[in-house]
């Protein structure tokens, strides 16, 4: 009996040592693994809205819409929503939603070249318009680096990342923060110069600029108003053309 308990001592002595070092082995693989999807969900917000623009500059073309549920008061105009393409000649080609003279409607534009193309009501084909008169941008220089969308991404003040959320298939990354509202104004005319607007921009699981959310006074006193953005169908090989 004796010889039998020794004989089985060295083999539960090994039998400890092989589990322990299977539960350090799965302990180091798990710290490895979290380590790694910490930083693919951007936890400092500074460098996934760096990488986030870069990506955006760097695109051929994005697709993009902007949509608001608000309407200004009587006798005000102002741009409700856009969607279409836009590429980095400058360029844009889409619709513009617009409130004019007490009348919306979705004009077909074509923006390249420094003129701004509109297919109005009640005509037949485009004609070179001055979007000012319109209360609206020239979007085709929503592309630009500094003064465009992505631009938007550096100037956040306060950014801090807020979370996940979920639209559809579409899961993002947000982070929060705010914007004076001169930089909003190139891209949303109806903007306070002198407001302050909360942002919330959401990132893919690629990195990219997926949604943007700005809200605040838009409409002259009208209480806080938010224009949602959002973005896909990067890289597209498209040109655009004067009509």
């Amino acid at each position: 009996m004796i010889l039998r308990n020794t004989r089985r001592r060295p083999a539960r002595r090994t039998a400890f040592a092989v589990l322990g070092a299977l539960v350090l082995t799965i302990t180091l693989a798990g710290c490895g693994s979290s380590d790694d999807g910490a930083s693919s969900q951007g936890g400092d917000p500074i460098a996934a809205l760096t990488a986030a623009k870069k990506k955006f500059d760097e695109a051929s073309s994005v697709h993009f819409t902007m949509a608001t549920t608000s309407k200004p008061a009587k006798g005000t105009d102002a741009v409700l929503g856009a969607k279409g393409t836009l590429t980095h000649q400058p360029a844009f080609q889409g619709e513009v939603k617009a409130l004019y003279i007490g009348i919306t409607a979705d004009i077909p534009l074509i923006a390249v070249d420094g003129k701004v193309y509109a297919k109005l009501p009640f005509s037949t084909g485009y004609a070179v318009i001055n979007p000012k008169e319109y209360s609206a941008p020239d979007p085709a220089t929503f592309a630009d680096p500094a003064a465009g969308i992505s631009g938007l991404l550096l100037k956040l003040e306060d950014a801090k990342k807020t979370g996940e959320k979920r639209d559809g298939k579409l899961v993002v990354t947000t982070y929060a923060g705010t914007l004076p509202g001169a930089l909003v104004a190139p891209i949303i005319p109806s903007a306070d110069a002198a407001g302050t607007y909360r942002t919330v921009v959401g990132i893919d699981d690629d990195g990219r600029i997926a949604t943007l959310a700005v809200t605040g006074d838009f409409f002259s006193g009208g209480g806080d108003v938010t224009y949602d953005l959002a973005f896909d169908d990067y890289g597209k090989n498209v040109t655009i053309s004067a009509p």
